[in-house]
């Protein structure tokens, strides 16, 4: 082969030869003997003996070890049949995994030509493939001769030099190849395909594809290969030699039908080798049946592939959700237990008081966990179905390892009609890629109705069928092919429109129904994927109907005049852009249109008062775009064509067009009756005057960008039309007041986007979901208010609002309200309503909060609390400060009331009034409002009773009748006598049916330690599920964070029969600095009011130094209050009530080691209580000490006990206070005393005992 070009090698530098020097032959060598490729002898040929040899098989440039066997010497015959020249006799003993299924060149007798299904036989293998151990292997020349024949390859060279075989095997494995010498071979490997009549076979230039470009330009690399290997899919091979320290696994799979593709699938997932790729992507035939492939691996897997695998598990996530939703499916696919399940509703709750989206929620560290222990004892298989835009890690998610437990992942981008060409180039090259092509045309149909059928599935609609289905796809498929890169189908929007308008989908006997099912399919198919106008490269191989669905553009028009008869849908445009004038529709085009359902013009003129279509009396769908009226001739304006083309439409949409007619009201009437969606845009339909209202049986409308503006007065149609469930009014700018809407009993939908004149929204109706308002700047807008819209889900407010003051969404069921910085500016709201919205879960605040706030309404309870403190609200324009009022549920919610700081409210202003209520009840527990008291300075505080109307308040409960309890019992009517008024700033209210108090969250642990320490009244009440007010693990998060109630002073605890203990708390900070007042009552299983704490040696003055009165009452398991573990005195205790605790022991037990300190650091070893005034015990059966350390009192004023046989000693008292005693005799006479000079002698006391102090018993007589 004559070489004759003069490019350097970056080997070494070579140069061609002069022409006409000698010729060189080419010879190799093979154990140490010299064989010219000319020569017919081999190796094999001089054994005397059967010999263990290796097979080796050519494949590309080089030969690989296909079998291991024994060579027999040579002979003439094999199975009486004369051996062809260049074969030899070979036993195959052994295969390498992986060439089971390789053809040898020469059958058996039996027909046989698999290489796996010769094992243990004699065949006939070619002499120069095979090898003897301790030989290198032989690879095929770029170019040389066969085995017979003469000479070998001349070239043309300066002197005669023996090149060795072997020397050129060396310089091709050199890792800097020169890219020349592939070039050479490429050119001879051509050249050979078209000597031997071989034309499918595809070559990818080495100039292109080659070291130095994939190590400096790999982007450009990946788009040239990935673009040649897309045009040379109708090759059966393609020729890729290059030899780079790295490569991309890259792999075809050429097959027509889906059971070829799943035996070439499962061959890798068979593959049990160290190179066995562990992730293997499948993009199907183009996007299309990969997932019908993959569905029928995972639902129907092969014995052999139960036989490696263990578990196999099909996840199916191609309408994708979030993160966290792959890994519930994983959960499920794996039947863990009913407890997994309940730990993603747990966490999907978190995240809802969290306010974070559903789409950005992540996979769970446990339930990742669980899954790795189920998992860890198998080997899986992962089908997974990726419906995300990006590749997914299986890591986090507890999918075993690949590398550690050899599972395999085989996933795809598609499904669902995902045909988007540029999803699969995200595949990173660490993923073994396998894609499929079809030679046959008529195989392509095939493909969509599988991957249609799948869609139809999914839809679970009874009208849905796979048939249905398939001809929906093939008309978007066949259109936007045709058309989808210069004309705009709008497919997220009519999609559906059109299956049914062309009568792909028809009603039946119920209308309604098409359209049901239409949009089912709808929301199946990833109809973003071709709003880009992608195209796919094999659409233009279906067949689909040619006649019946048309794409047309100017040129077409002009060389056929007539539409065809046959055609239900037109669609034209003039691709010459607005330079040219636009096309004129001729006016016989549309004669024989008796069947178009579905036309679309686009950049065309014709006479809107006539317009071609005019005869289309089955039309359904007319869209116009950036069409222009005709002028007519004077002779053509007498003649006023028929309009009644119109009578049959169902969706209008006109774009950029002002069709401005005037019809009679009884066309009008007539198209009222059928018409069922108007979309416009930049544009005009019907006259400028034109009352919607008429179209009384209208769905849907859109008026968008009008291009004139509407009055007030021209809109109140809206009215009547009952059936409207969509009004789109976005960028109508003109508009200062919305329209009434309240007759629109049917509205789902109301979007204002861009409506920046409007000065309020208000009065919309009950039936309204979903509601956007985005703008840029709105500066008129003052208030909103969705007030009444039961439906209510989605709210979207975006943009600034400088003027907005009030905003209300009571009554609505949002879940989220977003007010960050980042998605609205309303830098002068100052109320926000959102009374009975049981919903809501988050409310997202700017970074700094809201200063301007003046009122902020807020009651998830529903029923008529809302109402009731509507009434009561003063107006806000009197106002000094921000007022607050609060009734939720759930404990996760006050997450919303806080800064993401934690460290301010999230109104963000030191003047404020805030009254928190925590319950699911809204009676507020028999408490009342008053709306005198609700000022200023004490809006939203409870006026009610600290104590029960128990029936144990009945005297004959009493053992003790001469002993009242008038200082702490109330009235019989409870509700009517209210004596507990929440003090300051913040009141906290815990009251009955709480949905949740065990907060588990450390974002949602860090607001409640906020907001209880800022707390200054505490009302707990009839909750039955709370075993202490907060939960330990809620105490404290680290060192920074914890509760201690440093504004608390006042706390009524009531009717919590399961409460134990009241307070827990460790005493390691100062905790309790301001209570003054605490009252508990019908605790029924309380066994202590403060838990005990660690002991602390530090002397703290401030812990309870303002506590002045503790009031207890029928706390019947009661067995201490408060344990004294510091080293500090309840120096402001004055009062000390205690009633019908049976159980109680001690008042105030003290640690060991303090009873030590204070008996040698304290005068006299006593315990001063320098304010203690009264003492009143009644009925303590089991009580032995008021304080467990000696006790005194200089400023005892009265002390009465009744029912306290245990207690044996008062406190001491000074010389000059003299207390009065109001006890039993028989209890005075037993009492314990240290003598005068402690200040603890009866001489200091003043008894007073009743001679009538038990209770009388009945007279009656011993006998019956």
């Amino acid at each position: 082969m004559d070489l004759g070009s003069q490019r350097r090698s970056s080997v070494a530098s070579t140069e061609a030869s002069p022409a006409g020097a000698p010729t060189i032959e080419i010879c190799r060598s093979l154990g140490g003997r010299n064989y010219c490729t000319g020569a017919s002898r081999y190796p094999v040929d001089d054994i005397k003996e059967m010999k263990a040899c290796h097979l080796y098989y050519p494949i590309g440039n080089m030969s690989m070890k296909v079998a291991i066997g024994s060579a027999l010497p040579p002979g003439a015959l094999h199975h009486n049949n004369p051996i062809q020249d260049g074969y030899a006799r070979v036993m195959v003993e052994e295969i390498v995994q992986g060439f089971e299924d390789l053809d040898i060149d020469i059958a058996t007798p039996e027909g046989v030509k698999r290489l796996g299904d010769v094992k243990r036989q004699f065949i006939l293998w070619q002499k120069k493939f095979i090898k003897f151990p301790g030989e290198a292997p032989t690879s095929p020349p770029p170019y040389g001769g066969g085995g017979g024949g003469g000479g070998g390859v001349t070239v043309a060279v300066a002197a005669v030099v023996v090149v060795l075989h072997l020397h050129l095997l060396h310089l091709f494995n050199l890792r800097d190849l020169d890219k020349s010498i592939i070039s050479c071979y490429v050119l001879m490997k051509k050249r050979e395909m078209r000597i031997r009549n071989i034309h499918d076979v595809g070559f990818i230039d080495p100039q292109i594809v080659n070291s130095y470009v994939l190590e400096h330009h790999p982007a450009d690399v990946e788009d040239d290969l990935w673009r040649f290997i897309r045009k040379q899919q109708q090759k059966s091979d393609i020729l890729f030699p290059y030899h780079f320290g790295f490569h991309w696994i890259l792999m075809f799979i050429v097959a027509e039908d889906v059971g070829e593709v799943l035996r070439k699938i499962l061959h890798y997932l068979e593959d049990t080798s160290s190179s066995a790729p562990n992730t293997i992507y499948y993009d199907g035939w183009g996007g299309l049946g990969a997932s019908t492939v993959l569905r029928a691996i995972a639902q129907d897997p092969p014995l052999s592939l139960m036989k490696k695998f263990s578990k196999i598990i099909h996840v199916d996530c191609s309408k994708w959700k979030s993160r966290r939703a792959l890994q519930r499916t994983i959960a499920q696919e794996l039947e863990l237990l009913q407890g997994v399940m309940a730990i993603f509703d747990r966490q999907d709750e978190e995240d809802d008081f969290s306010g974070i989206d559903e789409g950005s929620r992540a996979e769970i560290g446990y339930v990742g966990r669980r899954i790795l222990r189920v998992l860890m004892e198998h080997r899986c298989l992962v089908v997974f179905h990726n419906g995300s835009n990006d590749m997914v890690d299986f890591s986090g998610f507890g999918i075993p390892q690949p590398e550690l437990f050899g599972t395999i992942v085989l996933w795809t981008f598609r499904g669902r009609l995902r045909l988007n060409q540029g999803i699969n180039k995200k595949v990173d090259n660490s993923h073994l890629y396998l894609h499929n092509y079809v030679h046959n045309y008529t195989k392509w149909n095939l493909l969509l109705h599988k991957e249609v059928s799948e869609i139809a599935q999914y839809t679970c609609k009874l009208g849905a069928t796979p048939e249905i289905a398939e001809e929906c796809c093939l008309y978007l498929l066949s259109l936007n092919n045709n058309g989808g890169d210069i004309m705009d189908y709008n497919w997220v929007t009519h999609a559906s429109n059109y299956w049914v308008c062309d009568g792909i989908i028809q009603a039946g006997g119920q209308f309604d129904q098409a359209w049901e099912v239409a949009a089912a399919l709808h929301q199946e198919i990833h109809l973003e994927d071709y709003s880009s106008n992608t195209l796919s490269d094999f659409v233009h191989r279906l067949r689909t109907p040619q006649e019946r669905w048309i794409f047309a553009t100017k040129s077409t028009v002009e060389d056929s005049v007539t539409l065809p008869r046959e055609s239900t849908s037109f669609f034209f445009v003039d691709k010459s852009g607005s330079g040219p004038p636009r096309a004129s529709l001729p006016n016989g085009m549309f004669h024989q249109s008796d069947m178009l359902r579905v036309l679309r013009l686009c950049r065309c003129t014709f006479n809107f008062s006539s317009p071609p279509f005019h005869c289309c009396r089955n039309l359904r769908f007319l869209g116009l775009d950036l069409c222009k009226d005709q002028p007519q001739s004077d002779d053509e304006k007498k003649e006023i064509s028929e309009m009644d083309y119109v009578q049959s439409l169902w969706v209008v949409d006109i774009c950029n067009t002002d069709w401005e007619l005037t019809q009679s009201p009884e066309i009008i009437e007539q198209m009222s009756a059928k018409i069922r969606e108007v979309h416009t845009k930049k544009g005009l339909f019907w006259h400028r005057n034109f009352a919607w209202g008429k179209l009384k049986n209208l769905l849907k409308l859109r008026v968008i960008e009008p291009t004139c503006p509407w009055e007030t007065r021209e809109m109140d149609g809206f009215t009547d039309m009952v059936t409207l469930e969509l009004l789109d009014l976005s960028k109508n700018t003109s508009i200062h007041v919305l329209p009434s809407l309240l007759g629109a009993a049917s509205l789902k939908t109301l979007v204002l986007d861009g409506c920046v004149g409007l000065e309020h929204v208000e009065g919309l109706p009950p039936s309204l979901e979903s509601f956007s308002l985005a703008v840029g700047e709105a500066e008129k807008m003052t208030h909103i208010s969705m007030a009444g819209c039961a439906r209510m889900v989605d709210f979207t407010l975006c943009g600034s609002f400088p003027r907005l003051a009030e905003l209300d969404l009571s009554g609505t069921k949002v879940k989220t309200l977003d007010l960050k910085d980042q998605v609205v500016h309303v830098p002068h709201l100052q109320r926000v309503m959102l009374l009975g919205c049981e919903q809501l879960c988050a409310i997202l605040w700017p970074e700094k909060g809201m200063p301007h706030l003046s009122v902020l309404c807020i009651d998830k309870r529903g029923g008529g609390g809302g109402a009731e403190v509507r009434r009561i609200l003063p107006d806000s324009k009197k106002l000094t400060y921000f007022q607050s009022y609060v009734a939720i549920t759930d404990m996760r919610f006050i997450q919303s009331l806080v800064l993401r700081s934690c460290n301010r409210f999230s109104w963000n202003t030191n003047r404020f009034n805030l009254h928190l209520c925590i319950s699911g009840s809204s009676t507020n527990g028999g408490q009342s409002y008053n709306k005198e008291k609700m000022g200023p300075s004490s809006i939203g505080k409870i006026i009610g009773s600290p104590l029960p109307n128990s029936s144990i308040l009945n005297p004959s409960y009493h053992t003790y009748t001469d002993v009242t309890t008038d200082s702490i019992t109330i009235d019989p009517d409870y509700h009517s006598a209210p004596k507990f008024q929440p003090l300051g700033r913040c009141h906290v209210e815990i009251g009955e049916e709480i949905i949740n108090t065990n907060v588990e969250s450390v974002q949602g642990i860090k607001p409640i330690i906020f907001v209880m320490n800022e707390a200054e009244s505490l009302h707990v009440h009839d909750n039955s599920s709370i075993t202490t007010i907060i939960s330990q693990h809620m105490i404290s998060i680290g060192v920074e964070r914890e509760i201690f109630w440093r504004h608390l002073t006042c706390c009524l605890v009531e009717r919590c029969p399961k409460l134990h203990t009241v307070f827990i708390t460790n005493y390691n900070i100062a905790c309790f600095h301001e209570l003054e007042t605490f009252w508990a009552a019908d605790l029924r299983m309380a066994h202590c009011i403060w838990s005990k704490g660690r002991m602390d040696d530090g002397e703290d003055t401030d812990t309870f130094a303002k506590l002045r009165s503790i009031h207890l009452y029928y706390c019947p398991r009661l067995t201490f209050i408060l344990p004294l573990s510091w080293f500090y005195t309840l120096s402001s205790l004055e009062t000390l009530h205690i009633i019908n605790c049976g159980d109680l022991r001690q008042v105030f037990p003290v640690e060991v080691e303090f009873l030590r300190r204070i008996a040698t650091n304290h005068q006299d070893g006593v315990l001063e209580f320098p304010k203690l005034k009264h003492i009143y015990l009644h009925e303590l059966y089991k009580l032995q000490h008021i304080c467990e350390a000696k006790m005194f009192a200089p400023k005892l004023e009265k002390v009465r006990l009744r029912g306290c046989w245990g207690l044996r000693r008062l406190p001491a008292v000074g010389q000059e206070s003299h207390p009065v005693v109001d006890c039993e005799k028989d209890w005075w006479d037993k009492l314990e005393w240290d003598g005068l000079e402690a200040g603890h002698h009866p001489s200091l006391f003043e008894p007073c005992h009743s001679s009538y102090y038990k209770k009388p018993l009945p007279r009656v007589s011993v006998l019956r």
